[in-house]
Order: structure tokens, then sequence, then C-alpha cells
């Protein structure tokens, strides 16, 4: 036998070592260096469930995961420098993230892009869930074990059964309740009506109320129930913590119960029981155990693309196109959930505490310059879609589709002005400030958001300036379209200069009130709602009114200009300590006996009417060349920012 000798760490026996030693390095490099070449200032990374991620990443020998994908692009990037262009093609097949996918400038500082391309748009789904198995039948429901995540049960407050949201059982089926009357100090007891009392029979632990405000919910656990005086005391507080969230400000609130023993009384009806230990699911018609997939969702975030805060560097040019981005979680905070407005609550860390956050996003963006999403979908969600937050600027979203959401659909900036000298080192704006700016959203479709959280909001626009949204269709939601302000006086803060035009926005406040199909808030100035065709919001039931548009505290400097608004069961425009408004040439169609504007506090003196047109009809449709204006385009520009 040839003695073995040690060359640079490694053990050499044979010629025929050598070669495959130097054969094995090749590999590496392919790995490291380049990839697949698609010219000379591309490289592709292909991606494949299939694959694994020892392969070369090629269309022949693709890697299997993303997060192997994101170690090859930093290799690249450091191999390669900034300027060269990146690719990640992803083939058909859902990718499983068992942790958040992070990108940040050390893999993208620009100017080159990195692009995650769908192979087949629409046939990949990220998701941050889990699949159940081992379902068994007990008696006429299913039952499997709730799974652990970091050896704790995990507290799942939603399901999907074969791509489909499962109903938490909840009682009344369709509708609500209304309560008596409030308890003694209005935050943790009330008394229900004496017909309702069936709803609390057996055992109520786990069970959830849930108690609707007139333009928020409040969601916390039932710690008792008292059959004689009809009393329900809770275990959290209900509202938050202004003093017109407490029970009984709007009387006679609506409410419903989620969750209990016996509320599984509908095909497509699921519930956590803790106390055995599973999860139960009432099937469908023609649903088998054999044929069944489930999925719980797991992950908190799917995505977070961020620039580096302390040196002020930006993440730059990162494109997704043709995918699906699927189940994320959201866990109620332990005090309870009180929601102010549009998934905007109190987390009550603190208990002394009445400061508010928002819900967070499934895919969220902070010091971002230039990404894009387009032909993308968000779904089966359990906090909020989108999120474009801090220090973003000149992002896209193009032709995607958000539905099924328990939040809001998208968001745009922050709930506070950050001023210039608080943004991170290299932020520039042309409005002098740190806030988010430029975000163009368009030919998209929100609809079906706030499925769990009623006082969601399809697009949510906070104090961030020069975005613009148009032709999109923003429809099925329990409150409000289009939200833009986030201030409840006139003082000037950097919301401005925003753009919401000619989308088409219908069936909205279909549950709670005081909203619109588009609504406002604060001193804006330049924002121009232009050309919007809004029709189908309900008259409210009780508490203050909905309206095709709601402009609410502070809302000043705003041109209101060529809508179309009808079928609103109140008035078409309502205006709340609203000040320097323009409308101009606006379409109003008003029920009989209905007056096109409603002025609460409001001096009609500040507000500029210019050729407004208002008919007065129970039945109306607009032309067929406005239906046409409005909502997406069959076909649009390749760049709107060349528009």
């Amino acid at each position: 036998m040839i003695p073995a000798r040690k060359y640079t760490g490694i053990i050499l026996r044979s010629p025929r070592f050598y070669s495959w030693a130097c054969m094995s390095l090749a590999i590496l490099q392919a790995l490291v260096v380049g990839i697949v070449q698609a010219s000379n200032s591309v490289v592709e990374i292909h991606v494949s469930p299939r694959g694994r991620d020892s392969s070369l990443g090629t269309v022949e020998q693709p890697i299997a995961s993303l997060q192997r994908a994101i170690e090859l692009v930093q290799t690249i990037r450091r191999e390669r420098g900034p300027n060269i262009d990146i690719q990640i093609v992803l083939h058909d097949g859902v990718y499983r993230l068992d942790r958040p996918l992070f990108i940040t400038s050390a893999e993208n500082p620009g100017p080159g892009h990195l692009r995650f391309i769908a192979a087949n748009p629409g046939k990949v789904i990220l998701s941050g869930g889990r699949l159940l198995t081992g379902w068994k039948q007990v008696a006429q429901h299913w039952e499997v074990a709730i799974p652990s995540v970091n050896n704790q049960p995990l507290l799942a407050r939603e399901l999907f059964v074969n791509g489909r949201r499962a109903v938490r059982a909840r009682t009344p089926n369709r509708g609500f309740f209304r309560i008596d009357r409030p308890g003694p100090d209005k935050r943790t007891s009330l008394f229900i009506r004496p017909e309702d009392a069936w709803a609390f029979d057996g055992n109520i632990a786990g069970s959830e109320f849930v108690y609707l405000h007139d333009w928020s919910t409040s969601r916390v656990r039932i710690l008792s129930f008292d059959p004689q005086t009809l009393q329900v005391v809770f275990a959290q507080r209900v509202g938050c913590s202004a003093p017109h969230y407490e029970i009984g400000h709007w009387p006679h609130a609506r409410y419903f119960l989620e969750n209990g023993e016996r509320m599984l009384d509908q095909a497509g009806e699921w519930r956590l029981d803790t106390e055995k230990g599973v999860i139960m699911y009432l099937p469908r018609p023609g649903e088998t155990l054999e044929t069944i997939e489930t999925v719980v969702p797991v992950l908190e975030t799917l995505v977070h693309i961020t620039g580096d805060v302390s040196s002020g560097t930006l993440v730059q040019n990162v494109h997704w196109e043709g995918i699906a981005f699927e189940h994320c979680r959201f866990d109620l905070p332990d005090a309870g959930y009180a929601a102010g407005q549009a998934t905007i609550y109190e987390p009550r860390r603190d208990p002394q505490s009445a400061a508010r956050e928002m819900m967070p996003a499934a895919v969220t963006l902070d010091l971002a310059d230039s990404c894009e999403f387009a032909d993308c979908s968000f779904r089966h969600l359990g906090g909020s879609g989108l999120w474009f937050r801090r220090e973003c600027c000149h992002g896209i979203v193009r032709r995607c589709v958000f539905q099924d959401i328990s939040g809001n659909g998208l968001n745009i900036g922050e709930t506070i002005t950050r001023p210039l000298k608080d943004a991170s080192p290299k932020w520039t704006s042309p409005f002098n400030t740190g806030c988010t700016y430029g975000i163009h959203v368009e030919d998209s479709v929100v609809r079906e958001c706030g499925v769990q959280f009623l006082e969601a909001v399809g697009i949510w626009i906070g104090i961030s300036a020069g975005n613009v949204i148009e032709h999109n269709e923003v429809a099925e939601l329990p409150y409000t379209g289009i939200s833009v302000g986030w201030s409840w006086n006139d003082q000037p803060t950097g919301c401005r200069d925003h753009i919401i035009r000619a989308n088409h926005i219908h069936h909205c406040m279909l549950i709670l009130h005081d909203g619109g199909g588009i609504y406002t808030l604060g001193r804006q100035p330049g924002t121009r709602l232009v050309s919007n065709l809004i029709h189908d919001i309900p008259p409210n039931e009780d508490g203050a009114e909905s309206n095709g548009i709601f402009m609410d505290e502070g809302s000043s400097d705003i041109l209101v200009e060529g809508q179309t608004i009808y079928n609103v069961g109140r008035s078409p425009i309502r205006f709340h300590k609203a000040l320097e408004v323009t409308l101009r040439r606006n379409t109003l169609v008003c029920q009989p006996g209905v007056p096109p504007y409603r002025y609460n506090r409001t001096d009609p003196k500040t507000l500029r009417f210019e050729d407004e047109h208002v008919i007065e009809a129970q039945h109306w449709e607009p032309p067929d060349e406005v239906k046409s204006s409005a909502g997406p385009r069959k076909t649009v520009a390749t760049d709107p920012r060349s528009q």
C-alpha cells in the first residue's frame, strides 16, 4: 500500500483520488462563481422543491431551498461585485419555509438586480405553513394532534383545507348577537340578553368573545358566565384605552363567539381544543381522510427585505414575479386584542401603556429602493399582506392579487412623521422627511381582506408621500377600501401628494361603520382623488354613517375630482372636521331623500364646490365608458414611472 501523504489539508492516496479532488473543486467553483451564466451580466440560479442543495443550481441540477439560493447570492456578490444581475428561477411547487427569508443590502446593494422569477407564473408558492397529517375520524368530525413549534403547542388561529380557509367555529353561524348592557367597569364584563344565553351553555373554556366597536373590534377570552345574572366576565380588557372604546359606548353593540365546545356544527368549521390537545374539523361533502391536505400557518414572517440602518445602505432592485405568498400567522397579544383602526392595536405589554403598533405583514420592506412585485399573489394570511414600511422609495406593485387575508391587504408608510434627522445616514427624499415615498400600485385586485380582523382595510397609506394608487379593484371588505393619512388634526405631517386614481371600489363597509370606499385623515397638500368608481356601500345599522368617501378629522388641501359614486346607503360624501377641500365635477347618485353631502362638525364654507353633478335615484347604472375606465387595465405600460 502506498503511504498517504498530506498536501494542503487534503489526504491524497492515489492519482485517481487526486483527479477526483480536482473535479470536486471544479464543481465547488461552479456553485460559488457562476451557477448558470445567462449572459455576460446575468447569472441564473435554478431552484426546485425536488432539487438538492448540494446541486449546481442549473436547470438540470437545481438546488432545493431559497435559503441556499440566498447563500449563493452572497457568494456571487463577493466574487463578482454589485453590478451583475442575478435571477433566481423558481420551478413549480410549494416551498415550505422553516424560517423567514431575509434579503439585505449585503445581497443586493445595487445597481445590479436580484430577481425571483416563477418559471411558470402562478405555479410557485412560498408557504410559512406546516402540513398536518394523522387525521382520524371521531364521531362526525376529524381530529389531529396539535403540532408543536419550538417545543410548545401551536395555538393555531387558522386552518386551510385543500387550499381553502376553514371557518373557525362560531356562533351565531351568521350575523351577530347584541349585548344588553355593560358591566360596572365597562371593560371586563357585560350582560347579555336572555334569549342568547343558550350560546354560553357547556364548557366555554377557550372560547373567544369578539366585540364589535363601531369601526374596530376586540378579541378577549371568556373567563366565566353566570346563567342567573347573564353576566359574562372576561380574562382581558375590552377596547383600546380611549373612552369611546368602552363597552356600551354604542348601545347594544354586536358580538359573536368563536372556538367554543358546542360551536362546531357546520361543515367546513374547525376548532382548537387545548384541553384535549387536538384540532377538530367537520369535513365538507366530498372530503375524505385519504385526499385531504391541511395546512396551519407557523411562521410570523415570510420575507423581510431590508437595508442596513446603521450604515444607511439601502437594499435595491429586488424583484418578485409570478410568485404566491401564503400561510403566515399572527398571534393575539397576551393581554387580548384591542384594535383602534385599520389593524393598529394596543399590544399592552406594559399594562399602563396605551401605545399602539401595527399588525405585521407576511412580506415587509424597510430601507428599500426600487423593489417590485409583479403578477404575485398574497393569500391565506393571518396578519397583513405586504408592507412598504420604513424609508422605502420607488416601489412598484403591478398586477398582484391580495385575497383571503386576515388583516390589511397592502400597507404603505408608518404611523409617525419620521424627521430627516432621524432617518438612516444615506437616506434622501424630495419631501425632506424620513418617510416612505413614491410607491406605485396599479392594476391589482384587493379583496376579502379583514377576514379575521374586521377593522382591516384593503390599502392603507399612513404617513408617507407621493404614492400613486391607480386602476385597482378594491372590494368585498368589512370596513374601508382605501385609507389615506394618519393624523386626527390639520397640522402638517409627512403625508402629502398622493394620487388615488381610476380605482374600482365596491362592496366595502359590509360589517363595520364610520368609514368609506375611500377614507382620508389629516392635512395632505397635493393629494388628489381622481375618477374613482365607488358603489355598493351599505347603510350602517347603527353608529356613525358609512359613505362612498369619508373625509375625517383634519382632511385638508385635497382635491376630489371626477368620482362616480352610486348605490350608497347614506350620503355619497361625508365630512367630519374637514377643512380646505375642493370638489370638482363629481357625479353623486343619492337614494331618495338622502343628501349628497353630510357635514359633521364641518363648516361648508371651508369647502369649494365646482360643477358637481347630483342625481337622486333608487336604481342607477353608470355609462359604459365610466365602468371601463376604472379598475385594472388589460394592457399596461412596462414601467409606470415612465408614464
